[in-house]
């Protein structure tokens, strides 16, 4: 399993599945995540990590079409499970 600490600005990643780390019964995880990382898994190409905060966790921005035009999401990786690093092609 990739270890989200290790990720740096730039890294490109792919969310394959939903975490595993969600099938926990004590983990609550919010049904407007849930579709949005559905709609991650969907997406054909990666997301680049844009910035690492003060405690190391990897962030990512995504632009997301709507019915009411384009949503602006954040996500911090903390999830260990779900996504996989993308290497450049050659």
């Amino acid at each position: 399993m990739p270890d989200p600490k290790k990720l740096k600005v730039g890294d490109r990643i792919k969310f394959v599945s939903l975490p595993d780390e969600w099938q926990d019964q004590e983990f609550t995880i919010h049904e407007d995540d849930v579709e949005f990382m559905k709609i991650m898994i969907a997406r054909n190409w990666p997301s680049r990590v844009y910035e690492i905060d003060e405690y190391g966790k990897p962030w990512i921005y995504a632009r997301v079409r709507s019915e009411d035009g384009w949503e602006h999401h954040t996500w911090g990786i903390c999830e260990k499970t779900g996504w996989r690093i993308v290497r450049k092609r050659g």
